[in-house]
């Protein structure tokens, strides 16, 4: 069954307009025709759906409300921004994992650095995500927001209900014993390839953050957040 995502108009009505980008692959790619069933997505939820009508873009009507895959926790993760092509990984597959948003963050041990300016790399994160979350069968795609810088860190962390700090220097604290199943949303930080020092770490604790240990061993800064993400699912409910 192919799958598509509604346009920010979403289902009025019964029916819906399919992404321009989605509209164009289902004619041109798919040969899909009115009378064509299909799987839609839209603010979240997700419907069969029949193409009605292609003489202007997709038009579907839906029919019934399909389960949505969408997890019950909202997770965003605050990434130190890495070098190379990591973040793409990391956009890739912390979508796939259930992430809801993703916050690229320049912090004093990062490598490379991103401005404002850089739209064309949020551009492409953000069309990674899309496909990934597609591939996923997500019923939303993350948003990657514009870099933000360290110091704006710790006020966007104090919105959240619960902010953890994966940290190599944690002496307590872990994911199975802070999160449950009425966690519904976290805050993640990852730092970049050269970690998070005591004075990166301190203003976040003021702001209600905590750190916490993923174990033993060391992991990266591309797998951390998947790793920490997948835990928290798990801990949450929404890998049953």
């Amino acid at each position: 069954m192919h799958r598509f995502f509604a346009d920010e108009k979403g289902v009025v009505n019964g029916l819906a307009h399919l992404e321009s980008e989605d509209a164009a692959h289902a004619l041109r790619v798919l040969r899909l025709r009115s009378g064509d069933s299909i799987q839609l997505f839209s603010n979240g939820e997700a419907f069969s759906a029949v193409i009605e009508d292609t003489a202007d873009g997709v038009i579907v009507r839906v029919s019934d409300k399909l389960k949505s895959p969408e997890p019950t926790l909202r997770v965003t993760l605050y990434q130190g921004v890495p070098k190379g092509d990591k973040m793409e990984y990391i956009v890739q597959k912390c979508t796939e994992a259930g992430v809801s948003r993703i916050v690229p963050v320049n912090m004093p041990r990062c490598v490379a650095r991103l401005s404002a300016d850089d739209e064309k790399k949020r551009v492409r994160w953000q069309r990674i995500a899309r496909e990934a979350a597609k591939q996923a069968f997500r019923a939303s795609v993350p948003e990657i927001t514009p870099p933000v810088s360290i110091s704006e860190l710790p006020g966007l962390l104090s919105g959240h209900a619960l902010a953890l700090v994966p940290w190599e220097e944690a002496q307590s604290g872990t994911l199975r014993t802070l999160i449950t199943p009425d966690t519904h949303d976290l805050a993640i930080v990852i730092g970049p390839e050269g970690g998070m020092s005591d004075e990166d770490i301190a203003p976040m604790l003021a702001a209600g953050a905590r750190t916490v240990t993923l174990g033993p061993r060391i992991f990266r800064t591309e797998t951390a957040g998947l790793a920490a993400i997948v835990a928290a699912m798990t801990m949450s409910g929404n890998l049953e």
